[in-house]
């Protein structure tokens, strides 16, 4: 039986505009705007899937203003999403308990037989740098950082604290025994009304996250957001 390989599937969506995403990025950095021009009019610069992965990240917090808990991101990478989430809780709550909790072993991606396209230590970043950039925006009473390996770590880590209680855990990690090994712990923990986010749902080049929630919640409603591709899906907690 003949079928098309994972690459081509994925590539069906989205392939046919990446030549001219990267040819207008090219363009921009040939524009000589200063680091200043980046950061204060980032939205006349990124990409519209980057931005409406942020609009969607926010939207899915939104959906949690009023639910009790904290927020969790397993798979913290550069700090993107979760330091968006804590800038979005000094905005939203800052007379609040709500903090957000970042998981990374910060060592990268470890391939496994359902992810063997996966290159090893690829999406790696430095704990300590991680550390300086909440440290300098003044967030460190918000986002707080744990390195360790929530495959054999998470658990003590819960038991050890026993009033952690989350509204939205997201999952950033896309590995089956990642998601396998810490969707349990996560789901005991998210208040009903919470969000359950999960960035590699259905993806065909990361097949092991949609295996563990198949298995833990099989019959789990998963909801999109239509406007952004990733994250891909959440469960609301009922």
């Amino acid at each position: 039986m003949k079928h098309q390989s994972s690459k081509e599937l994925e590539s069906l969506r989205f392939d046919y505009r990446r030549a001219a995403h990267y040819a207008g990025q090219d363009a921009i950095k040939s524009m000589n705007y200063t680091f200043e021009d980046l950061m204060e009019h980032f939205p006349a610069f990124l990409g519209h899937m980057s931005l409406s992965r942020v609009l969607g990240l926010y939207e899915l917090y939104k959906q949690t203003l009023g639910v009790a808990g904290h927020i969790a991101e397993v798979g913290v990478f550069k700090g993107g999403s979760f330091l968006l989430f804590a800038k979005l809780v000094k905005i939203f709550e800052n007379e609040s308990l709500t903090q957000v909790h970042g998981f990374d072993w910060f060592k990268g991606m470890e391939p496994d037989e359902m992810n063997t396209k996966v290159e090893r230590g690829s999406y790696s970043e430095s704990y300590e740098r991680i550390c300086e950039l909440v440290k300098v925006q003044n967030l460190e009473n918000i986002a707080l950082i744990h390195q360790m390996d929530v495959r054999s770590e998470l658990s003590e880590f819960l038991e050890s604290y026993q009033s952690l209680q989350f509204k939205l855990v997201f999952l950033d990690a896309g590995m089956y025994d990642v998601v396998k090994s810490c969707l349990p712990l996560f789901w005991e923990r998210l208040t009903p009304g919470g969000i359950l986010v999960l960035d590699q749902f259905n993806h065909v080049l990361s097949p092991g996250e949609t295996k563990a929630v198949r298995e833990f919640l099989p019959n789990a409603k998963v909801r999109t957001i239509p406007n952004i591709w990733m994250p891909s899906g959440y469960i609301v907690k009922e």
